[in-house]
């Protein structure tokens, strides 16, 4: 199979971000624009966020801002009209959203005749460069993980809580401390701001035992995965994605599978210090 470029990257990417401009008000979903770009739902927001800079829903909000600061600059067609068309529910909404972007609200706007140039309307440049990330090519056999989903927001202290209920349910069932590798399991993108993304910790144990107490087993399937060790803090862990899906990734020559990324820990954090933490992330590819 020919090796995608980085320059196919970009050309996806690009195609997304005119499918937003064409059509600024329009809902468009996640996996809609996924399929533009031919790029795996799970990771492409992943892909886009760190390529271009900004999440969709930036993007796409600074669309359907400029149509209407347009719409406000050459028609006289009420705010609250230029609102509706340009896909807001509301005048107050779209003030408001209006204002975080021009620092003035749409009657000032139109009141000034301010020019369209001042407002920054289009796409963000792409970000080029090389990677000197040191990445592994690995195979993985399929494993059985039993894990604990994490609820809410992926923050700092629901992360932690979730490995605490995951480590307590060990403790209840008296295999603390001999499971074989603890994982991280997630689907999607926590930045995307939709329901898809889901992320569960987890824990390898091939032995029988029941599967309670919010518990629930994943069979993670095997094949070819881009492997990336981190020492340190798992604060550095989402910086370290961002540059393999924004940096390393489009000059590998591989497009992301549609299975989970993972994260695999490789020592313990009640006992190793956070300089000294192994944590090892893991990209499917096709």
């Amino acid at each position: 199979m020919k090796p995608v470029t980085e320059t196919d990257y970009r050309a996806r990417i690009e195609r997304v971000i005119r499918a937003l401009s064409d059509e600024p008000e329009a809902p468009h979903t996640l996996d809609q624009l996924a399929r533009i770009a031919h790029f795996s739902p799970f990771h492409f927001h992943r892909i886009y966020r760190a390529m271009v800079g900004e999440s969709v829903i930036e993007t796409a909000r600074r669309l359907r801002l400029a149509r209407a600061a347009l719409l406000l600059a050459t028609t006289d067609s009420p705010v609250t009209e230029v609102a509706m068309d340009s896909g807001y529910e509301s005048v107050q909404t779209f003030s408001r959203a209006f204002r975080n972007l021009t620092n003035v609200s749409p009657r000032e706007f139109r009141d000034r005749e301010m020019q369209l140039a001042q407002l920054v309307v289009g796409p963000r440049p792409m970000k080029h460069g090389g990677s000197n990330m040191q990445v592994e090519i690995v195979e993985r056999s399929p494993i059985k993980a039993w894990t604990m989903r994490l609820r809410g927001a992926m923050t700092p202290e629901n992360f932690k809580d979730t490995y605490s209920r995951l480590w307590q349910w060990q403790i209840d069932h008296g295999i603390a401390g001999r499971t074989r590798e603890a994982i991280g399991i997630f689907y999607g993108d926590s930045e995307a701001g939709d329901n898809a993304f889901r992320y569960y910790a987890g824990v390898i144990w091939d032995e029988p035992l029941k599967a309670d107490g919010g518990i629930e087993v994943l069979e993670v399937p095997g094949g070819k995965y881009a492997s990336y060790r981190l020492i340190g803090s798992y604060h550095g862990i989402p910086a370290a994605f961002q540059r393999l899906y924004g940096e390393w990734l489009p000059k590998s020559g591989f497009v992301p599978d549609d299975r989970p990324a993972l994260e695999i820990y490789r020592n313990n954090p009640y006992d190793t210090p956070a300089n000294d933490l192994i944590t090892d992330l893991l990209i499917p590819l096709r």
